[in-house]
């Protein structure tokens, strides 16, 4: 384990930061927004991921460690062992086998004390092997825990280089933000209409009640015939009329729109700010389900489900890899911690235009 385990992932997924012309019109400070928005919320989650893989590399430490000192243990125990057993036949040495011959009143006798100083020389043998492969083990052991612990210490130093650039981002996006009026700030964090109260209350409603009980299967049901379900046109893939969510998807979405209104913040988890990952997992935590806070990670979680097939509590994802993450709720929209200086909000999932895939955890 080495920085470079995560350096090298990170610098594939740089964020190139060319100085452009400055903006002059409205509409490019629009644009120019945008490009900062999403270059932020990137490089925000690749911290998430950074964050998740100094404690993965600080538990790996932690357990070398232990490994080590009971290496060392047993390397020490198995030292004594030696020690005992040197001194044993360095005693056996000065009693040769003529000596022994002599001292022997018969045949049997001589020839249990020759086995006896043959045992103890075999001994001393396996007892100094155990003892050599002892301190190898102990000596690797320690040398792993080094490693672990120089590659956590290397990770959490290319973290703070991380929180650096996006530090530098943020501040040139709310320079940029701070030169649009009011107005032109809300159709920017707004770009498509969003939905009524009344629109939502009700897809809130349908998305959180409970699930109703399985149909049987000796019901009787009507089927259109054959010559009617043929003569029906195909539609496009898009999400249908929901229905009710299970109920740690309907936990998630309460637990995720009583969060509606708080501001967004890079690496935020709850409970007074989030970003995109931290406000999904705050809200599947809920529902009974742990989720990495990273949006990537999350979209490696469960099953895939098309975007014709979406149910609520779903996880849906923009960008390849995912940077971003949204709690599905019906109807085609979504709850979501979109960018710095917005909010935790509900939007259509055309808020952004690169959708990537869903996935349900529950």
């Amino acid at each position: 384990m080495t920085g470079a385990v995560l350096a090298a992932p990170l610098a594939a997924q740089a964020i190139p930061h060319p100085e452009a012309p400055a903006p002059k019109t409205s509409k490019q400070v629009t644009v120019r927004l945008h490009e900062l928005a999403k270059a932020s919320e990137q490089l925000a989650e690749q911290l998430n991921q950074a964050q998740i893989d100094v404690v993965a590399a600080q538990r790996a430490a932690a357990e070398a460690t232990r490994v080590a000192a009971a290496a060392q243990v047993r390397a020490r125990v198995a030292q004594r062992q030696l020690a005992t057993s040197l001194a044993s036949q360095y005693k056996a040495a000065s009693f040769s086998r003529t000596a022994a011959l002599l001292a022997s009143s018969s045949t049997d006798g001589y020839l249990q004390t020759i086995q006896s100083m043959n045992l103890l020389t075999q001994h001393q043998s396996v007892v100094a092997l155990t003892a050599k492969k002892a301190i190898s083990t102990s000596d690797a052991a320690a040398a792993r825990a080094k490693a672990a612990a120089d590659a956590a210490v290397a990770k959490r130093a290319l973290i703070t280089k991380r929180q650096a650039d996006l530090a530098k981002q943020v501040a040139k996006y709310k320079a940029l933000l701070a030169t649009l009026t009011a107005a032109e700030r809300a159709k920017y964090y707004n770009p498509v209409p969003q939905p009524s109260a009344t629109v939502v209350a009700r897809v809130m409603a349908r998305a959180i009640a409970p699930a109703p009980a399985p149909v049987s299967r000796w019901t009787r049901t009507s089927q259109p015939s054959q010559q009617s379900q043929s003569s029906q046109p195909s539609q496009p893939s898009q999400p249908s009329q929901s229905s009710p969510a299970s109920r740690g998807a309907g936990a998630a979405i309460s637990a995720a729109r009583a969060q509606l209104g708080k501001p967004y913040a890079w690496g935020g988890s709850g409970p007074n700010s989030f970003d995109c990952s931290g406000l999904t997992a705050w809200a599947w935590r809920a529902g009974g389900v742990g989720l990495p806070h990273n949006a990537a990670a999350q979209q490696g979680m469960g099953r895939s489900v098309s975007r014709g097939a979406l149910q609520p509590g779903d996880l849906v994802f923009f960008g390849s890899p995912a940077y971003h993450v949204g709690l599905y709720i019906g109807d085609g929209m979504m709850i979501h911690a979109p960018t710095t200086g917005d909010v935790v909000k509900i939007s259509s999932l055309s808020y952004m235009s690169d959708y990537s895939g869903a996935t349900r955890v529950g």
